[in-house]
């Protein structure tokens, strides 16, 4: 009996610690993709996105969702040609992983100049999802909806 509830509770220390890696590895991948973001650089977050045609985007000016890789690709880059400078972070993360798919929620700030010289600044609540393929967690969808 002894040693079943020794197995017992090693493979719940087990899980627990992959549990925390998971949790870390996602909140790594959220950062890469706010740096990458911010330095508005497409090679860079095309690394970071599963290149599916179920992946999508919704930024704080959308109209519509942006749906497939190509046109997330596109909608970053029409973005980014907005601004001369862009800086986005996220507080407040609330991760939860179930198996290879993982969502994080959070608040996020941002900051940018635009081609004019006018700086805009704001908040929006920021949903990533995110789905491991190879052992690599990769974002599958990114929505900002602006907090008014």
């Amino acid at each position: 009996m002894r040693i079943i509830a020794l197995a017992l509770l090693l493979m719940t220390s087990a899980a627990v610690v992959h549990a925390e890696d998971d949790e870390h590895a996602i909140l790594s991948a959220n950062e890469a993709f706010e740096k990458a973001w911010s330095a508005r650089d497409i090679t860079a977050i095309e690394k970071l996105w599963a290149h599916e045609p179920y992946v999508f985007v919704v930024h704080p000016s959308s109209k519509e969702p942006e749906i497939g890789w190509e046109n997330v690709r596109s909608s970053f880059g029409t973005q980014a040609s907005r601004y001369t400078e862009f800086v986005i972070s996220m507080t407040e993360t609330k991760v939860h992983v179930n198996g290879d798919t993982a969502f994080v929620v959070g608040l996020e700030a941002f900051r940018g100049k635009r081609l004019n010289g006018d700086t805009v600044e704001g908040k929006a609540i920021g949903t990533r999802g995110f789905e491991r393929k190879s052992g690599q967690w990769l974002v599958v969808f990114h929505q900002a909806t602006p907090v008014r």
